[in-house]
């Protein structure tokens, strides 16, 4: 028979030309355990810590309005138009108005979204849209 030396002879644990089972590749998995004890207690002691730091942030996220006040809104957002007027943006040419408008990025709205409801008729009326 002719062979093929480009095709792996073994693929997914079994032998290409008979088909058999190569018996290398294990079907039932054990729990993971580090080799080393005290690299695991070092991974243990990373993942409580992660964990914690999980809980602090749910704890500070709040389920109210993100400004309470009016004046808040407006300090808000002055605070990102600021940034976006700093960013790096897209343009697109609006036919109605025949000006230039800036896509916000996605970047942008992600991090900022908790404000966005108040925040897209903002810039919108300095230029800005969202996608």
């Amino acid at each position: 028979m002719k062979t093929n030396r480009n095709i792996k002879p073994f693929h997914n644990g079994k032998n290409r030309r008979t088909g058999r089972s190569t018996g290398a590749r294990r079907t039932q998995k054990a729990v993971a355990t580090a080799n080393n004890p005290q690299a695991e207690e070092i991974r243990q002691a990373w993942v409580a810590a992660k964990m914690k730091a999980r809980e602090e942030k749910e704890a500070r996220r709040k389920d109210g309005p993100c400004c309470s006040t009016e004046a808040d809104k407006k300090a808000t957002n002055l605070r990102l138009l600021k940034m976006l007027q700093a960013t790096v943006c897209d343009r697109v040419w609006n036919n109605e108005l025949s000006r230039w408008e800036g896509i916000m990025p996605r970047r942008f709205v992600r991090e900022n979204a908790v404000h966005m409801s108040h925040f897209r008729d903002f810039a919108r009326k300095h230029g800005y849209r969202s996608r």
